[in-house]
């Protein structure tokens, strides 16, 4: 049974996005290398010959590659607050790296970083 006359097929829908938008609120800047750690910070200047001080800012100065790499690790949690970086995390993030298959960001400073972390503990002269 069909009828016919009383109205059109088409069926009004609402539209994926909203007519009035809020403006978006620009993010402010994460910048990953405030998360590093003292220890961080000495590790990647014996590996690099790099100082990245408290405050540093990639966006003006130029960076190498494995700061760069230790400060998104660290940023994003998979070093941990306190976590120190060890050999073994170096060569596993090392691993991670050549996996992927793209650049690797650790392979060039590795053995100067993993020679630094053999030193055994690293005293921090904090009398200054």
């Amino acid at each position: 049974m069909t009828v016919s006359g009383l109205g059109s097929a088409f069926t009004p829908r609402t539209p994926v996005t909203p007519v009035h938008r809020h403006r978006v609120e620009d993010k402010p800047h994460r910048n990953d290398f405030d998360a590093l750690t003292v220890a961080d910070r000495e590790l990647i200047h014996h590996a690099t010959g790099q100082r990245i001080a408290p405050g540093f800012d990639p966006a003006r100065e130029s960076t190498t590659t494995f700061a760069a790499a230790i400060a998104a690790e660290r940023a994003a949690g998979r070093l941990a607050p306190g976590q120190p970086v060890t050999g073994v995390y170096l060569k596993d993030l090392n691993r991670r790296f050549e996996r992927a298959g793209g650049p690797n960001p650790v392979g060039p400073y590795l053995a100067k970083a993993l020679e630094y972390l053999s030193r055994g503990p690293r005293r921090i002269d904090v009398s200054a």
